[in-house]
């Protein structure tokens, strides 16, 4: 557990700090989890995040921007390193552009539809491929993740995935 608390402050890492901010859970399912940063129980959340728990990758979303950071506590990065992550899901292939870093951790800033496209490919796998650089590819497994998905979509105030995993008692 705290490896995963760990995990979620680094990918919260930019969000503003106050005294009685908080992490809300939004919603959990199969390996991923779904947390809204907030300065309160009854504020609008300021960043969102949905992270695999094995903590490799993970999305967040604030008022400015969308990004997908992967993450690895082995690595030892230099600032500002350059090169790509190449993400497949099905049919859904990206090479995305890094664009930020720490040392264990590289960044990359999206759209909206980008994710949202990401999104829509993961709710129809079981898996994600993920390629940093040069390294060998990992397997991410999507178990769970379109419940988790689709919480980061209301918080980040996304369109729902149209593969929603319940009724809607108002249709």
């Amino acid at each position: 557990m705290q490896l995963f608390r760990l995990t979620i402050l680094a990918v919260l890492a930019s969000a503003p700090a106050g005294a009685d901010e908080g992490l809300y859970p939004l919603a959990a399912g199969g390996d991923w989890v779904a947390v809204a940063h907030k300065d309160s129980l009854v504020a609008p959340p300021d960043v969102c995040v949905a992270l695999a728990l094995g903590g490799k990758v993970g999305f967040r979303a604030d008022a400015n921007y969308f990004q997908i950071r992967v993450m690895d506590n082995s690595w030892s990065l230099p600032p500002n390193v350059e090169g790509t992550v190449t993400i497949s899901v099905g049919q859904w292939k990206q090479e995305l552009d890094i664009d930020d870093n720490t040392a264990n951790t590289v960044n990359i800033t999206t759209t909206e539809p980008d994710i949202s496209d990401l999104f829509d490919a993961m709710d129809k796998a079981i898996t994600m491929t993920v390629t940093v650089g040069k390294a060998p590819p990992f397997n991410v497994s999507l178990a769970g993740s379109t419940r988790v998905t689709n919480a980061f979509r209301t918080c980040a105030g996304m369109q729902a995935s149209p593969k929603g995993s319940g009724s809607n008692p108002f249709k």
